[in-house]
């Protein structure tokens, strides 16, 4: 669990959901809550503290592309929370399977913090 690095408490977007099945194709932010439900937004510039808003910690934080109802990719990309497990992103790929989402094989990116290439997980 990580608090996100920029403390301003700021409101939750109010576009903010939990993520299933019906989700439009299109890129967007997620966060996974300490509960561990996944909620996305719309990708934007600095959007991850605003998915859950109030300062309030993550699981896991990255970004999600849907296409044709399937996660075409999904990474562990955010500026704001930095995750750099590999097994946290496995668990937001299962999570998003658990809600009736097809993951692609290939579609799961880890980027390490050094600067690395990316690793496909799955």
């Amino acid at each position: 669990m990580k608090y996100p690095q920029d403390t301003t408490p700021y409101p939750a977007d109010p576009r903010s959901r939990p993520i299933d099945a019906s989700i439009a194709d299109g890129g967007y932010v997620y966060v996974r809550d300490v509960s561990g439900t996944i909620w996305v937004l719309p990708d934007g510039p600095h959007l991850h503290p605003k998915v859950l808003g109030g300062g309030l910690p993550a699981l896991y934080a990255g970004d999600v592309t849907v296409r044709g109802g399937r996660v075409v990719d999904v990474t562990n990309l955010s500026g704001t929370f930095q995750f750099d497990d590999e097994e946290g992103l496995r668990d937001v790929a299962a999570e998003l399977r658990q809600q009736g989402l097809v993951v692609d094989v290939g579609a799961v990116r880890f980027f390490p913090s050094d600067g690395s290439a990316p690793v496909v997980l799955e």
